[in-house]
């Protein structure tokens, strides 16, 4: 069978972690759309994974930047060359590019599936209106959907009821393997934020926190890294102890990303919406307990006291309890607690379940095109 996977490097960090698992049975051939700057992977990184896996690989680098309408010219060279490998299945992640998602229309809807990370919008998303007009446009003219969530495809089916809507998690994020469990070598506890930095991450509300227990606690720090366009005007102006606050912005090369986890007692998400989240993925690779919100999307991959610790959006100030515990835990009830979490992670996350999910997924949706064409 043959599935041309359609995506952006800036979710190629999940996906290498899952598509060499796949069945030979599956021809697989990955298409990746690499934006002009500031791409995740490289075409070199990416090349060298899918040779050493066997995988075909189409990179396609945009000259443009997204909201150029030159791109048009591209994105149709991108689905003119999809539709000459006749694929039985065309699986594409959606990214929210306006005149990409129009070329798609071109694509037969009978065998293609929209993979869709966020049904809606999350809070103070740039460009809202544009990003949700692209959104419709696959809405309403697809019919096949995977969603990575089950508040997702509740949402979408609400929305849009009578689409066929696939569930499927997203898998383990590794960038590395994963140091053996050893205790912390000091008495000073590390808190991560990893990732881009959006409005919709909290990370000010960690900020104000971090600043209130400073006040009680000398022994923690909070070591932030990731992408940030106004960093000097929103967040910078928040970091009121800079001895206990290390930060890194900009692009954190995909090698360096192990030890920013593996260096870490546990990732903060105090995110104030979410769908999934990759760096949570990323943090049960490593065995990183985690503090995260109690904000809807989390709730189905998150057990508390087993992957780590919530907090409640709706009281004042309830992250600065989770963090005061954290930093008093002892050192042999935060060694039981990673225990407890790589015993969830191995239990819930399977690459078993995952791989059989897709290959349902395309079994039917393949199948679903040739009792067509039969019919005809």
């Amino acid at each position: 069978m043959k599935v041309f996977y359609l995506t952006s490097s800036a979710y190629s960090d999940n996906q290498i972690n899952l598509i060499h698992h796949f069945p030979e049975e599956y021809e697989l051939t990955y298409g990746v759309i690499i934006p002009s700057k500031n791409s995740n992977y490289t075409e070199e990184e990416l090349s060298s994974y899918c040779e050493q896996h066997n995988i075909r690989f189409l990179p396609f680098k945009l000259k443009y930047r997204f909201r150029n309408p030159l791109l048009f010219l591209s994105y149709y060279r991108i689905i003119k060359t999809i539709k000459s490998t006749k694929p039985d299945v065309v699986l594409f992640a959606n990214f929210d590019q306006l005149y990409l998602n129009l070329m798609l229309l071109l694509l037969n809807p009978k065998n293609t599936i929209i993979a869709m990370h966020d049904v809606s919008n999350h809070s103070k998303t740039a460009f809202d209106k544009l990003v949700s007009l692209s959104k419709t446009i696959l809405f309403k003219n697809f019919n096949r959907f995977l969603t990575y969530s089950k508040s997702q495809s509740r949402l979408l089916n609400e929305r849009y009821p009578g689409k066929k809507i696939y569930t499927i998690p997203l898998p383990l994020i590794g960038f590395g393997k994963p140091e053996i469990l050893t205790p912390r070598k000091n008495k000073n506890v590390t808190f991560l934020f990893f990732g881009n930095i959006q409005h919709y991450k909290g990370l000010d509300i960690l900020l104000k926190a971090v600043n209130r227990l400073s006040k009680r606690y000398s022994n923690f720090r909070l070591l932030i890294a990731g992408r940030c366009t106004d960093w000097e005007e929103l967040y910078a102006p928040l970091v009121l102890n800079k001895e206990l606050v290390s930060v890194n912005i900009g692009f954190i090369k995909n090698e360096d990303i192990p030890r920013y986890f593996l260096s870490s007692d546990y990732l903060i998400l105090p995110y104030r919406d979410t769908t999934q989240s990759g760096p949570l993925m990323i943090a049960y690779h490593y065995n990183t307990p985690v503090i995260a919100s109690n904000a809807v999307g989390f709730r189905e991959f998150f057990e508390e006291q087993t992957s780590g610790y919530m907090f409640d959006l709706e009281i004042p100030n309830d992250i600065d309890r989770v963090l005061a515990e954290a930093i008093e835990r002892t050192e042999d009830d935060y060694l039981e607690l990673r225990k407890r979490q790589k015993e969830y992670v191995n239990s819930n996350y399977s690459m078993e379940k995952l791989v059989k999910s897709y290959q349902t997924m395309f079994n039917e949706t393949a199948g679903k095109k040739q009792e067509l064409a039969l019919s005809l």
